[in-house]
């Protein structure tokens, strides 16, 4: 890995690092989410310092070049996030139909309460 290269990504990581601090510092991310980022910068930051780790993970595991295991390690990592957010995006779809028949009961209820008050008013 060249100089420049991890420079780059020191000064990528490291910004990442700030943004996503100014995110949950602003209350715009929560921080359960940027817990993910925050690891995914310090694990590009340790990449560019210390590449070596990767060439013998890379040797280990028996893949032919480093960068075809970085790409599969990022691969897998992205995979699992997109897997973790769809199970949140069911979660939620489920929350949100429980809570929409629960309204339309409540909903339901009232209108009839309305109606039977109504109609003991008009008996009298």
């Amino acid at each position: 890995m060249t100089i420049e290269l991890r420079i780059v990504l020191i000064g990528v990581s490291l910004l990442t690092l700030l943004f996503i601090a100014k995110k949950v510092r602003n209350s715009k991310v929560k921080l359960e989410d940027s817990i993910f980022w925050f690891c995914f910068a310090v694990v590009i930051l340790l990449i560019s310092i210390f590449p070596e780790v990767f060439y013998a993970l890379s040797s280990f595991v028996g893949t032919d070049a480093p960068v075809h295991f970085v790409f599969l390690f990022f691969i897998f990592v992205l995979l699992i996030q997109i897997f973790q957010l769809s199970m949140r995006v069911s979660q939620s779809d489920t929350k949100i139909k429980e809570l929409t028949q629960q309204l339309a009961i409540e909903k339901f209820e009232r209108y009839r309460n309305d109606r039977n008050k109504n109609q003991d008013k008009h008996k009298e």
